[in-house]
């Protein structure tokens, strides 16, 4: 029996040149979205815009991950640009 996708909420934040990528009604950055269960970084990403072929680092509730990770209800998700080194 397959049961019905329940809605969940995740909040996602941008950072640096990401921000443009933020929903309308987003503040400091941060925009809290209504999701199916079982909905995956790389889809969360593209729902905002972001483009596939675009750079970034993704971190779900402070821990490095991949596009296929599926995210759970309350989870926050951050979507940084790579970032550049230097001394």
């Amino acid at each position: 029996l397959n049961q019905p996708l329940l809605d969940i909420f995740a909040n996602v934040q941008l950072h640096a040149t990401l921000t443009t990528f933020l929903p309308p009604g987003s503040h400091e950055g941060t925009a809290t979205l209504d999701v199916d269960d079982g909905v995956t970084v790389g889809s969360v990403a593209m729902r905002l815009g972001i483009p596939p072929t675009l750079s970034r680092i993704a971190l779900v509730n402070g821990h490095d991950t991949a596009d296929d990770t599926r995210l759970q209800d309350g989870d926050v998700v951050d979507f940084f640009p790579p970032l550049a080194g230097g001394a």
